[in-house]
């Protein structure tokens, strides 16, 4: 049985999660959102119980509980004293496998993500990092939003609700994780009981096609009125899961801009102080997910902060990083880890995670030797194979009218597209 447990007695309690490889990669063409849409569906309850009775029997149990629904994964997790295990097992089973899926819960809560699509409006860095995706994935499914659109929540239905959860959900694979105050054979005997038979989960890489970055530097101006401070991404393809040069391409970006120390924040935020924060992220999935530059500059720094990241990018793509920066960054990168696992659930996370998401079991049992044996050639040379510095994407929320002129000027620079930022 696909069952992890992560024992510890430091505490009179239990953390629980049924893991399901379904997320918003599913989501039809049209109806992005679905997937989040059925997932809070599931946790208003289970069938023979009104939400109130649902909350009200939690309550009783001691016990929270939340579903988390990603690109790749569903997760149902939830929280109980310890004496109130098995109760709160058999009610995550009803709520997974027996689920109401009620028409009236599901008008509240597309009302409710109609609300958080104009809500995210006003927030200018979620604004940022959506329309990022968008237009440096286009039409692959990693450019979809999680939440979807104002148009796509406009066609999903509970109909669609009840298919997706049918044909994903109902009979498909998934993973039981318990962590806390328990014993081996008790989890088994507890999970054999309350749930169904436990199958592998499904892996879906071949599912998904090969990102593909568009040639060129683009601006996307997502045009805000009145905007005195603006978000700035810059972005490019990063690195697949399974890709040899992940960990020398993780290290190597530590160095460049994932510390307070990096040449990207002291060049940005020490040196000229144009941005409180200036980072670089490097995500990684099945295919190649994105790298990328962010900050908060002022608007009539915005252009000369894009500027000064560019050349900035160039340098650490044509120069390497230094022998210095590179220790550095493998110290922070062993030294932080251990809060990755400082708990039993987080440790019981990590397993899961290697099974669902298809991650080499490697990178959690050798973390700390796989960033410490990273050379700086092997470094420089992964930063080169995988960063582009001439196909990127730059996307700022700002006043049109205000930058327009001076992105167009940057080196590079392809094309420049302005979009309205309530378009969706």
């Amino acid at each position: 049985m696909n069952v992890f447990v992560e024992p510890s007695d430091a505490l009179p309690i239990v953390d629980l999660e049924i893991a399901l490889p379904v997320g918003s990669l599913q989501d039809p063409a049209g109806q992005e959102g679905l997937a989040q849409l059925t997932g809070h569906l599931m946790r208003r309850g289970p069938r023979g119980l009104s939400q109130e009775r649902f909350e009200d029997r939690l309550a009783r149990l001691g016990a929270r509980m939340s579903v988390e629904v990603s690109m790749r994964s569903t997760r149902v997790r939830a929280t109980v004293l310890r004496r109130n295990l098995e109760p709160l097992l058999a009610l995550l089973g009803d709520v997974v496998w027996h689920p109401a899926l009620r028409g009236s819960d599901f008008s509240k809560l597309k009302r409710r993500a109609e609300a958080a699509l104009t809500a995210r409006l006003d927030d200018d860095q979620v604004l940022g990092a959506v329309c990022f995706r968008e237009a440096l994935f286009g039409e692959h499914p990693y450019g979809r939003t999680l939440s979807g659109h104002t148009d796509s929540l406009a066609r999903i239905s509970i109909q669609h609700a009840k298919e997706f959860y049918a044909r994903n959900i109902a009979r498909g694979a998934f993973l039981v994780g318990v962590s806390g105050d328990v014993s081996e054979a008790e989890v088994h005997s507890l999970v054999a009981s309350h749930f169904p038979k436990v199958r592998r989960s499904r892996r879906n890489t071949s599912d998904v096609p090969a990102t593909r970055a568009r040639r060129g530097r683009h601006v996307v101006i997502v045009d805000k009125p009145e905007r005195t401070q603006t978000q700035l991404i810059i972005g490019t393809l990063g690195a697949r899961t399974r890709d040899r040069k992940l960990f020398p391409l993780l290290v190597s970006n530590t160095a460049f801009g994932g510390t307070f120390s990096g040449p990207l924040m002291q060049q940005v935020r020490g040196v000229r102080g144009w941005s409180y924060g200036a980072y670089s992220r490097l995500l990684h999935s099945t295919q190649r997910d994105a790298w990328y530059m962010s900050t908060a500059p002022a608007a009539e720094y915005s252009a000369d902060c894009a500027a000064l990241q560019l050349d900035l990018l160039e340098r650490w793509v044509d120069g390497g990083t230094k022998q210095t920066e590179l220790r550095f960054a493998q110290r922070y990168l062993i030294n932080s880890h251990c809060f990755d696992r400082d708990t039993a659930s987080k440790r019981l996370e990590a397993r899961l995670d290697v099974e669902l998401l298809d991650i080499p079991r490697s990178y959690v049992d050798k973390y700390d030797q796989l960033v410490a044996r990273v050379t700086r050639q092997e470094a420089n040379n992964a930063t080169r194979a995988r960063i582009s510095d001439k196909d990127l994407t730059i996307v700022v929320v700002a006043t049109a009218s205000d930058v327009a002129t001076s992105f167009e000027r940057l080196p590079g620079v392809k094309s420049v597209e302005i979009v309205p930022f309530d378009r969706n």
